[in-house]
């Protein structure tokens, strides 16, 4: 994972190149020891999806299940900005393991659980300590390699979560197919326990700077407007709740107080949770906007688009997954190829024309219709249309948003504030997915409601059925295009030479690794694995 050798560092003496070649292994065994860590956070939710109904069953209990999936996700969702400010406070190595110690802890309790009440408790402490995994590996990387390694690593991290999809409902299917669902929950204990080994083993305390108390009442905050708002969209959703129950006007009028409440703290406090005024900095704002509009999309499209091909199409179980499949592959490879392409091009040149092919192909879905098959062969093996056809370059475009993003912002953010912001950045992308979810499967029932008003033939209700699933796949849509649009203000590039996340005198001093000096300070010699600092060009 280092830098390529210069012609001086061939005439290296041995214990050197052994000295590089070790170093390689370890910065190598350090993201394989993250990568695990991230794709079980991001595969978690997706594995216990596909067995709730087999929980259900065996717990006896129906009623409130759907809090098992929301209670994680709303859990998670209040972690992410607190384990990534921590991350700025504290060792950033210590705080990842804490978030991963949670989350084998909760994973642990959840497969003990005798009742239902008990698996939402334990499953909202597995998505409390799932939250903090991704922003402080992210972190971590930003301050443990130079930018022009780090976008490798990070483009294929980021793919973690397309893979996540595509081995997610296999393994909870495989699981309940051999053994008990409870599995589901144990299978994260070796693999959160391997990634622990590495991490302690092979990764310094890398202490942060940053001398700032931490923000005990914006985190409280934080938690109290997150938790009310989803809470009622939950209940309106899933519950059947009317917008005009007063405990929902109730839960809507405490997410607005908290929310202001909240707002105004955290731009008056030197040293808040989450650093809005960050946000003031193009590309981050941008980059925000981007990973925000599409995480509605990719929470939203795999949730509709498998109920469109289950319900609509009446396709089996296999077929949803290998609709899926289409998006999620081109996905993993856009992110993976992210980090290569990252060090050629600007990130509006790769993040536009991406994005700008996913809203082409997003639009295409709005013209399903009752009779689309699955998919088209030309010459019995190309591709030619088809359910699936649109969705390929939808996943590719959306990897490349996805990992350009997130690589912009721990480029753009001050190293003291690496953690908090990346931290933002995924806040960003989790809560407009989870908001975006449950928003648009209100509106897809008001809007079945609407059409199948009056109705009296199967023909005429299927297609108010469709109708109501064409205006969710527009919304996300005109996501997609606002996420495009967004992309726009993400100027620059890649800064080549810098070691560490990028920091300006006021915002911080040089962050410190355990094994060896300052990360921006790295001796130049033969066996260096930074090269000189050179200006970054398009800053």
């Amino acid at each position: 994972m280092s830098a390529p050798v210069s012609p001086a560092a061939s005439s290296a003496p041995p214990t050197a190149s052994r000295s590089s070649r070790l170093r390689e292994l370890e910065n190598g065994l350090v993201l394989v020891g993250i990568f695990f860590a991230i794709l079980m956070g991001s595969m978690d939710a997706l594995v216990v999806s596909t067995v709730l109904p087999t929980i259900a069953g065996d717990l006896h209990q129906v009623d409130g299940v759907a809090f098992v999936v929301s209670g994680y996700l709303v859990s998670a969702t209040i972690a992410i900005p607190i384990f990534s400010r921590l991350s700025d406070l504290s060792s950033r190595r210590n705080v990842f393991l804490v978030g991963l110690a949670i989350f084998i802890a909760g994973s642990a309790l959840a497969g003990l659980s005798q009742n239902l009440t008990e698996l939402i408790v334990f499953r909202s402490l597995q998505g409390f300590g799932g939250g903090g995994i991704f922003p402080v590996a992210i972190a971590m990387v930003a301050v443990s390699f130079p930018p022009e390694v780090r976008t490798r690593a990070i483009g294929a991290l980021s793919a973690s979560s397309g893979l996540a999809i595509v081995a997610g409902p296999l393994l909870g299917s495989y699981i309940v197919a051999v053994t008990t669902w409870r599995w589901v929950f144990y299978i994260n204990l070796p693999f959160g326990l391997f990634a622990i080994a590495v991490v302690a083993l092979a990764v310094g305390p890398l202490r942060a700077v940053a001398k700032d108390a931490f923000d005990i009442l914006g985190a409280a905050l934080v938690a109290g407007w997150v938790g009310t708002l989803m809470v009622a969209l939950v209940q309106v959703s899933d519950s059947g709740w009317a917008w005009t129950d007063p405990r929902i006007l109730a839960l809507l009028a405490a997410t607005g107080i908290l929310l202001v409440l909240f707002v105004w703290w955290e731009l008056r406090v030197p040293a808040p949770l989450i650093p809005l005024r960050t946000l003031r900095r193009g590309v981050i704002a941008a980059a925000n906007g981007i990973l925000g509009f599409t995480g509605v999309v990719f929470s939203a499209l795999i949730t509709f688009l498998s109920l469109y091909v289950g319900v609509v199409l009446g396709q089996s179980a296999g077929d949803i997954r290998d609709m899926i499949y289409f998006f999620a592959v081109p996905m993993i490879i856009g992110a993976g190829l992210t980090g290569a392409l990252l060090n050629r091009v600007s990130y509006r040149a790769l993040v536009v024309p991406g994005l700008a092919v996913s809203a082409i192909s997003a639009f295409f879905l709005t013209n399903l219709t009752a009779t689309t098959p699955l998919w088209i062969l030309s010459d019995g093996f190309v591709l030619s249309g088809g359910v699936a056809l649109p969705l390929i370059p939808l996943g590719f475009g959306l990897g490349l948003a996805l990992a350009g993003s997130t690589i912009a912002v721990q480029n753009e953010a001050p190293a003291a504030i690496v953690g908090a912001s990346v931290g933002l950045a995924k806040f960003s992308q989790t809560l407009a997915g989870a908001i975006g979810v449950s928003a648009l499967a209100i509106y897809q029932v008001w809007s079945y409601t609407q059409l199948s008003h009056g109705a009296t033939t199967p023909a005429a209700l299927q297609g108010a059925l469709i109708a109501s699933y064409h205006g969710v796949f527009l919304a996300l849509a005109l996501c997609v295009v606002a996420a495009a649009l967004c992309a726009f203000g993400l100027a620059g590039r890649v800064p080549v030479g810098r070691p560490a996340a990028v920091a300006t005198p006021a915002d911080e001093a040089p962050e410190r690794s355990s094994r060896g000096p300052p990360l921006s300070e790295e001796p130049l010699g033969p066996d260096s694995p930074f090269p000189p600092e050179v200006p970054a060009p398009g800053r």
